[in-house]
């Protein structure tokens, strides 16, 4: 039986016995977060199987755009990420913050129907942060682990290389509409964009810490109508299924 460390200290705590867990880590591994909210998917030869279903857009078309507004509890996440913000000190001395694994997610949501992907396979993605006064280039974000987006977002500097075409736009809570429209009209039209919502920016969370009682985060996400309807369905359900289950973010890529 194959199990990570975490996972077998929180059993032993919790007397749950790891038999009758179903691992979602890669060969089965049994995770953190499988003894946390423990997953219900279908199981194949130790290996997790993705349903593939579909998430219609909540509001009609927006300047060419589908319109997903979702709420997910991110408790899971916060929950499972103390190994590896222990981790980031070390490398980068401070936590990630929540928003670096929402990043992480929206790439890899996107990307996990890639009838939309360039031919090379490098996806950039904007990133508004600092209540969007603060814009940072992440080149090849695709290929990135946690780790790595990171240390871009803390270390890239400030301001858009001019031949920089964004593929995906991510903002935080703070960031004013008006912010992202005015980059959009310059051109730079991404196929995708995330907008956390809510009274408070949630996401700054840093991962690991102390946790507040209310982890639900309330978002927009907008996929480009030249993405094929029944695709972009399918990337707005996975974009809320790896938020709310966020095992496979941790893994390298």
């Amino acid at each position: 039986m194959l199990i990570s460390p975490l996972a077998a200290r929180l059993c032993k705590k919790k007397g749950i016995d790891p038999a009758v867990l179903r691992g979602s880590g890669p060969r089965g591994r049994i995770m953190a977060a499988d003894v946390v909210e423990p997953t219900t998917a279908p199981v194949s030869r130790g290996c997790t199987v993705v349903n593939d279903f579909a998430t219609e857009p909540t509001r009609p078309e927006i300047d060419g755009y589908y319109v997903y507004d979702q709420e997910v509890n991110m408790a899971a996440l916060a929950r499972i990420s103390l190994p590896i913000a222990v981790q980031c000190e070390k490398l980068l001395e401070k936590r990630y913050s929540l928003f670096d694994y929402i990043v992480r997610a929206v790439v890899k949501a996107c990307t996990s129907h890639p009838v939309w992907m360039p031919v090379d396979g490098k996806v950039d993605v904007l990133l508004f942060q600092d209540a969007g006064n603060e814009v940072v280039a992440i080149e090849n974000a695709a290929n990135k682990s946690i780790y790595r987006l990171a240390r871009d977002t803390q270390h890239t500097a400030v301001g858009i290389p001019a031949s920089f075409s964004p593929h995906i736009a991510v903002c935080d809570a703070a960031t004013s509409r008006q912010q992202v429209v005015d980059y959009i009209a310059s051109g730079k039209r991404p196929s995708f964009g995330f907008v956390a919502r809510g009274g408070q920016p949630k996401v700054g969370i840093r991962a690991g810490g102390d946790s507040p009682s209310n982890f639900d985060l309330p978002y927009t996400f907008y996929v480009s109508t030249a993405i094929p309807a029944a695709e972009a369905n399918r990337i707005a359900a996975r974009l809320g299924e790896l938020l709310y289950n966020p095992v496979s973010l941790l893994l390298p890529t």
